[in-house]
């Protein structure tokens, strides 16, 4: 693991990582409803959490970290969508 996440348990975005795992472990948590609240977001916040999505993804995409045929479509597709990315992508700044 990277030394600057030796501590990862006791960080606020370990914590806030495991409340999102929970939330996804319900079977009625509405993906399309989550989506619909990034618009009533402030216009910051959305592209920050933007920048979040993309760090997911490169997570997602490392051929490094563990997945099996569970995962396996999510860690193909992000690999794509990094590939693209590298090519097209832009530098997201902090307005």
């Amino acid at each position: 693991m990277n030394k600057k996440f030796e501590n990862l348990r006791e960080m606020k975005e370990y914590r806030l990582a495991m409340q999102v795992e929970d939330a996804l472990n319900d079977y009625g948590f509405d993906y399309a409803a989550f989506a619909a609240s990034i618009p009533l977001m402030h216009p910051t916040l959305q592209q920050n959490l933007y920048k979040l999505l993309k760090e997911c993804l490169i997570v997602m995409a490392d051929g490094k970290r563990r997945y099996d045929d569970r995962n396996l479509a999510s860690h193909e597709e992000a690999k794509d969508i990094m590939a693209y990315l590298e090519e097209n992508g832009r530098y997201i700044p902090y307005i």
